[in-house]
C-alpha cells in the first residue's frame, strides 16, 4: 500500500502542473476543504459575469471576491467584465495562490489581490459588492449514485461558509453560486438574500448532483437559482 500511493503520487505530479499541485496540496492534509480539486478555465460562466457587471457597474471603488479561485482563470477572467475594479482570489491551495500572484507580477495588475485560506471568515464585514463562488462548494467525487454526501461533505459546514459570505457581502450586494452539491436556498443564510437571477435552458442542469439540509441526495436535482442579492437594510 505504501508503495501504490508513492507511485500514484508520482504519476499525478508528471501529469501536470494542475494536478502536481493538487497532489502536492492533498500531502499537507489540511481540513475544511469542500472541492478538492482544482480544475478551471477561462470565462467559464459568462453569463452570471455579464449580469454581475451590469448589475453593479465598475469603477474603482467595486470590490469583488472571487472565493475558491484555484489557479487564478476566475480572477483574470471577472478583470475583463471589471477593468478597475478591486478583486480578491481566495484559494485553500497555497500552491494554486503562488500561480495566482506570479500572474498578476507578469499582468503587472495590482488591483487583484490573493490570500491562501480555506474559508472567508478573515473577511471583512461587508467588504464585497459582489461574490463569486463557483464549482467551490461541491466534491468532485460525489455524483447521482450517492445517497448521501457526509462521508465526503456535510451540510453543515456549507451553510457555515455561505453565512460566512453573507456577512462579507454589502447589503444590495450580489451572491453568485454555481455548481454546488446544496442549494442556497436552503442555508440560514438565504433569509436575507432575494433572487436576482436564474439560468434557463441547459444552462439550468449539469452534473452535479444536490443534497439537502439532511445530507441526502434530492430526486429532484433541477436548480436555476445562480445570483442572490443581499437585502438593504
Amino acid at each position: 500500500m505504501p508503495g501504490f500511493l508513492i507511485l500514484r503520487f508520482i504519476v499525478r505530479c508528471l501529469r501536470g502542473s494542475q494536478s502536481r499541485r493538487e497532489a502536492l496540496f492533498e500531502l499537507s492534509g489540511t481540513e475544511g476543504v469542500f472541492q478538492p480539486y482544482a480544475t478551471t478555465a477561462f470565462d467559464r460562466y459568462p453569463a452570471i459575469f455579464r449580469f454581475v457587471r451590469d448589475e453593479i457597474g465598475d469603477g474603482p471603488q467595486r470590490q469583488i471576491l472571487s472565493f475558491g479561485c484555484s489557479s487564478g482563470e476566475e480572477v483574470f477572467s471577472l478583470r475583463r467584465y471589471f477593468p478597475e475594479a478591486q478583486i480578491v482570489g481566495i484559494d485553500a491551495n497555497p500552491y494554486n495562490i503562488s500561480v495566482c500572484r506570479r500572474n498578476a507580477r507578469q499582468r503587472n495588475d495590482h488591483g487583484v489581490h490573493f490570500r491562501v485560506a480555506t474559508t472567508p471568515a478573515a473577511e471583512p464585514d461587508e467588504m464585497y459588492d459582489a461574490i463569486f463562488c463557483m464549482a467551490v462548494l461541491r466534491h468532485g467525487l460525489l455524483t447521482t449514485a450517492d445517497s448521501r454526501c457526509d462521508h465526503l461533505l456535510r451540510f453543515a459546514d456549507f451553510d457555515r461558509i455561505t453565512g460566512d459570505l453573507a456577512r462579507c457581502l454589502r447589503p444590495g450586494g450580489l451572491l453568485a453560486i454555481r455548481h454546488s452539491n446544496f442549494r442556497f436556498s436552503d442555508a440560514s443564510a438565504s433569509t436575507s438574500f432575494t433572487v436576482a437571477h436564474r439560468l434557463t435552458g441547459k444552462q439550468s442542469s449539469g452534473p452535479t448532483p444536490l443534497f439537502g439540509p439532511d445530507n441526502r441526495r434530492l430526486e429532484h436535482g433541477f436548480y436555476d437559482e445562480a445570483v442572490f442579492r443581499k437585502i438593504t437594510r
